[in-house]
């Protein structure tokens, strides 16, 4: 009987030292984890932080655009040896002839069929050809 004691007295020594062993390791696998979140942690705000960053930078340069939509250029200085060169430009007459009939506005319905009778005037001009 005294073996059998000595045996279980073993066996809860044996089975001690697991328990401890497995608990370091328990430990040690939450202290790697705990350092791996605060890298990942660190990673997400370094990251956040970039991309307000860039979206500041594209919102400073859209209110710039938006600033400048609807305004003339400014006057650029001319190049060198160029100073002196006019470019020749014909004076507008507010008498003269009146605007070209390509920049009144028409009928869509009216266009769409001069579109066809031209595309009826072609094809039976391209069929009489290959006769």
């Amino acid at each position: 009987m005294t073996n059998i004691i000595q045996l279980v007295e073993e066996m809860r020594a044996k089975l001690g030292q697991i328990t401890s062993a497995e608990e370091e390791i328990v430990w040690s696998l939450r202290d790697a984890l705990s350092r791996v979140d605060e890298k990942l942690l660190h990673d997400v705000r370094t990251i956040t932080t970039e991309h307000e960053t860039r979206r500041g930078r594209s919102l400073h340069e859209l209110q710039r655009l938006s600033a400048r939509i609807g305004s003339f250029p400014t006057e650029r200085t001319g190049l060198s040896g160029l100073e002196d060169t006019k470019v020749p430009v014909a004076p507008i007459a507010a008498d003269g002839p009146p605007i070209s009939h390509a920049f009144r506005r028409g009928d869509w319905r009216q266009a769409a069929n001069n579109i066809e009778d031209e595309l009826d005037g072609f094809f039976e001009a391209t069929a009489i050809a290959s006769r």
